[in-house]
């Protein structure tokens, strides 16, 4: 069975799916993994490479190339809640909160691995990075479908002027 066909089937039934729900559905399909790279794109506008395979007004589907050396922006997940699955490569999962004048600061890094799943409940603030030397491919699953993303710059990125 082709990936987005078992995606499908897996999938389409979901109504308001908790993070418990999404991770089963993904997990129902992890047989055929193996097709995930099959459709990874390169980097073009992002530092990763993003590739949506399946949408409905539930939820959306991902894969995501982060490539040796790259990182996602720190960023939250709007309304959205999700779960995943690291198919190829390691990443380090990073948590973060925001300090009293709202800038992202670390709180946990996680290391995951070549089969690993992690989950991103609602309101969590992250990002991904591969410091490692192979290419790293995962498969995300948000619902409802990613909107009003909020992307974070830690204050050691931001200018502060004083006059």
């Amino acid at each position: 069975m082709m990936l987005v066909e078992a995606i499908e089937q897996s999938f389409c039934k979901l109504q308001e799916p908790s993070l418990e729900q999404l991770k089963s559905a993904l997990q129902s399909v992890n047989s055929i993994f193996h097709e995930v790279a099959d459709h990874k794109t390169e980097p073009l506008n992002l530092a990763y490479g993003r590739n949506v395979i399946y949408s409905t007004k539930e939820l959306e589907v991902i894969i995501i190339h982060i490539p040796a050396s790259a990182a996602t922006a720190i960023h939250n997940h709007g309304a959205s809640i999700g779960a995943a699955c690291l198919v190829q490569g390691h990443i380090v999962n990073s948590k973060f909160h925001l300090d009293t004048e709202g800038y992202p600061v670390v709180h946990s890094d996680d290391l995951i691995r070549t089969g690993d799943y992690f989950t991103a409940p609602k309101d969590q603030i992250h990002q991904l990075s591969n410091p490692f030397h192979e290419s790293a491919v995962s498969i995300h699953v948000y619902s409802p479908p990613l909107t009003d993303v909020h992307r974070y710059l830690p204050y050691s990125e931001v200018l502060d002027y004083v006059i």
